[in-house]
């Protein structure tokens, strides 16, 4: 989730009141781990969530899986409670994009 998360953080998370909105970071249970990505859509049946760097959304998932919404972040001592969530960036994107390719370009699996 770098930047608005970023190695080290600490993330506050509080349980759902009411629907969330997309862009919103929600922490969710997937099948290998716990994610805190941003939500893209929130569908009656499923949930479509993207890591701000990540080429595309995650597999869908039931919307009992979403466990709540990163409300502050503690960083170095300091809880930021607004203004934490920068979002995606161009750099961010851009990294991704070059890493995929160096990937495919070493045969390591790369773009999809």
């Amino acid at each position: 989730m770098w930047p608005s998360l970023r190695s080290g953080d600490h993330a506050g998370v509080e349980p759902l009141e009411g629907a969330p909105r997309p862009g919103d970071v929600l922490l969710a249970r997937f099948d290998h781990a716990l994610v805190l990505h941003r939500l893209r859509r929130w569908e009656a049946g499923a949930v479509a969530l993207r890591g701000d760097n990540s080429p595309q959304d995650d597999a869908p998932l039931e919307p009992s899986r979403v466990l709540g919404r990163v409300r502050r972040v503690r960083r170095g001592g300091v809880v930021l409670e607004a203004g934490w969530d920068r979002g995606p960036r161009w750099l961010g994107r851009l990294r991704v994009a070059v890493k995929w390719r160096l990937a495919a370009l070493l045969g390591r699996g790369g773009a999809r």
